[in-house]
């Protein structure tokens, strides 16, 4: 028997539109602020080798466990929601049935499902239960069927994933630990009215929306609610599959890209942990520029988020006064940092960056953008200053009204700001300042 819940989290779907929401900000000082995102956002663009670099260093640093479904519910403090049982009808006693044990009775479809699933698992080369959907059960149900249905919405990314870990010891129990995280965190974002209360769900969830923006988030909230209710219904595993295609469209190469990739980093780690981690990963310094139009904070700072809770008309973030971000009326006339906005990123042209004051620049990044040593103040300076190379200044780039010649260049670390000199499209290195706008 197999027991559903899917039904309940569709409630929401009738009342979304799309009307963009607002943001509200409560730090518990005073009023809580509402901020509107500035519309238009699209995903951060990551591209595959960027990508596959960052998961893959984060794989050398974890040991996937040997049943992640369990891992990923322990890692956002959830409980079982699904599984397969069987019934006496006298004692009126539901038993969890082993993984091992026989299904008597089970229904003909789940059985030809998940002999399906095993087959398409031996088709892509990875023989046996590849995503681990049998561990807690002995066929596909429950949140495994929403697991396989993400597998097959995004399966080039997978495959990417796989690339990136073919090094390690076990590289397909990376992607399965990675997919019930994924699925995890998304089932718990779809149950109706919740609070994200957690601090690691809290954390990747304003994580993410940085990432994609406020409403391509919600986009993709609604479109997995409906994939749920597909999911659910669906008797055989072509169903299953266009229904995971019709998800995979929705979401997109860039944000299933920021997601799995938030998924990996997200492994055994803590808010804490992955906070250190977001301003170091690909595309930090795009995101955190649409982190202050989107969702009004500053993403070096998104470690002080407490709580997010979502729903059709707005995301409420609960969050420490330090990270809310300038442009959402946040922490003016302080005496730190401050400089005329420019009007866009696109006024300044930068043909090259010189880290010409390395030393000095990476041991000020010690004392004020939170690193732990000057080597990894290095490495994360040089990335910065790539990325400029890359994509230009970022929005809420502000020019030092002390001297002309200088920019500061927010969300590096944690609240910290990097100085640059600009001459002649010659961007040169000088400082960190410690940002609180």
């Amino acid at each position: 028997m197999k027991l559903s819940w899917t039904a309940a989290l569709l409630v929401l779907l009738a009342g979304c539109t799309t009307a963009s929401r607002d943001v509200r900000l409560d730090t518990g000082l005073a009023d809580t602020l509402v901020f509107t995102p500035r519309s238009g956002a699209e995903p951060v663009k990551l591209n595959a080798a960027a990508f596959k670099d960052s998961v893959a260093q984060r794989a050398w640093e974890v040991r996937p466990s040997s049943r992640p479904q369990d891992a990923a519910r322990k890692l956002f403090e959830v409980g079982v929601r699904s599984g397969s049982y069987t019934y006496e009808p006298r004692s009126r006693r539901v038993t969890p049935l082993r993984p091992d044990e026989h299904l008597e009775g089970a229904p003909p479809a789940e059985v030809k499902l998940t002999r399906a699933y095993l087959r398409w698992c031996e088709r892509t080369g990875r023989i046996g239960d590849c995503l681990c959907l049998l561990t807690e059960s002995p066929i596909v149900n429950g949140d495994g069927r929403f697991a396989l249905a993400m597998a097959l919405a995004k399966g080039a990314v997978l495959d990417e994933m796989l690339e990136a870990f073919k090094d390690t010891a076990d590289p397909h129990a990376m992607v399965a630990a990675v997919l019930w995280t994924w699925t995890t965190y998304m089932v718990l974002l779809s149950i109706p009215d919740v609070t994200v209360s957690k601090g690691l769900a809290a954390v990747m969830t304003a994580t993410l929306i940085s990432y994609v923006g406020v409403d391509t988030f919600w986009g993709l909230i609604v479109g997995f609610k409906r994939l749920m209710g597909e999911t659910d219904q669906a008797t055989t595993f072509d169903e299953l599959r266009e229904a995971g295609e019709r998800y995979g469209k929705v979401m997109g190469r860039n944000a299933a890209r920021a997601f799995a990739m938030l998924a990996t980093v997200a492994l055994g780690n803590t808010a804490a942990g992955l906070a250190a981690k977001v301003p170091k990963l690909p595309g930090a310094m795009q995101a955190a520029a649409q982190a202050e139009t989107q969702v009004g904070i500053r993403l070096a700072a998104v470690g002080e988020v407490e709580t997010v809770a979502v729903n059709a008309e707005a995301v409420t973030i609960t969050l420490a006064p330090v990270a809310v971000a300038m442009s959402a009326g946040g922490g003016r006339d302080n005496g730190h940092v401050t400089g005329e906005l420019t009007r866009s990123a696109s006024d300044i042209h930068v043909d090259k960056v010189v880290n010409s004051n390395m030393p000095h620049a990476a041991e000020r990044a010690v004392e004020r953008a939170g690193f732990s040593s000057e080597q990894d103040a290095r490495a994360a300076l040089q990335e910065f200053s790539r990325q400029i190379e890359r994509s230009g200044l970022p929005p809420g780039t502000i020019r030092d009204t002390a001297r002309a010649d200088r920019v500061i260049v927010p969300g590096f670390g944690r609240g910290g700001a990097v100085v640059y000199q600009l001459r002649d499209g010659v961007l040169k290195l000088k400082t960190v300042l410690q940002w609180r706008p």
